[in-house]
C-alpha cells in the first residue's frame, strides 16, 4: 500500500507514534475518545454556546492528550480526502469544544484539524478553512493552516491549531 492510498486509522496511529515519543511523565495520549469523556475532564466555561451541538450523537476525538490521566489538553480529528461538509463539521466540532474550554482554569485550550490530501492540490481546503474561521472569529482562531507536500509521495497535509476567541 502506497501512502497516498492508506487509510484515515493508519494517519491516526502515525500521529500517535510521533506524539507518544514527545510525552511528559503525566500526559498520555487516547484514541477515540468520546467528547462527552473529553468535556468531563476539562473546566466548561458557562454561558452563550453551551451546550455544543456539533459534538452531540456520541463523537470521538481522533486523538486526545492528556494530563494527569483524565485532563485532556488538546484534540486531534484526522481527515483523510474530506469534502467540504465534513471538513466543516469537524471545524464546527472542534470550535465548539475548545470555546466551551475557554475558561483560564480550563486545560483544554487546543484543537487540531489534520487534513491528509493524496493529491498536490491543497487550496481549495485552505480557502474553505479561511472562509469557516472568517465567519466564526467571534468563537474561534486559527493560525494560518500548516500545507506540507510529502517529499516522496503524491500527498500533502494541511494542519490547522484551533485556539477559542476572547470573550470581549
Amino acid at each position: 500500500m502506497t501512502l497516498e492510498k492508506a487509510p484515515e486509522y493508519l494517519i491516526v496511529v502515525e500521529i500517535a507514534r510521533r506524539l507518544f515519543g514527545k510525552l511528559g511523565d503525566r500526559e498520555c495520549l487516547r484514541l477515540e475518545m468520546p467528547y462527552r469523556k473529553v468535556l468531563a475532564g476539562a473546566e466548561i466555561a458557562k454561558g452563550r454556546g453551551a451546550p455544543l451541538k456539533a459534538i452531540k450523537d456520541g463523537k470521538k476525538a481522533d486523538l486526545a492528550l492528556l494530563k494527569n490521566r483524565d485532563k485532556p489538553t488538546c484534540v486531534i480529528e484526522v481527515k483523510r480526502d474530506p469534502n467540504y461538509q465534513a471538513l466543516v463539521r469537524d471545524l464546527e466540532r472542534l470550535r465548539d469544544v475548545v470555546y466551551a474550554c475557554r475558561s483560564q482554569r480550563g486545560v483544554l485550550k487546543h484543537g487540531f484539524l489534520s487534513i491528509y490530501r493524496s493529491g498536490v492540490d491543497t487550496e481549495s481546503e485552505v480557502d474553505a478553512i479561511e472562509k469557516f474561521f472568517k465567519e466564526n472569529r467571534h468563537r474561534a482562531q486559527a493560525k494560518r493552516p500548516i500545507t506540507r507536500k510529502l517529499r516522496y509521495e503524491k500527498a500533502a497535509s494541511i494542519v490547522v491549531e484551533i485556539t477559542a476567541a476572547r470573550d470581549g
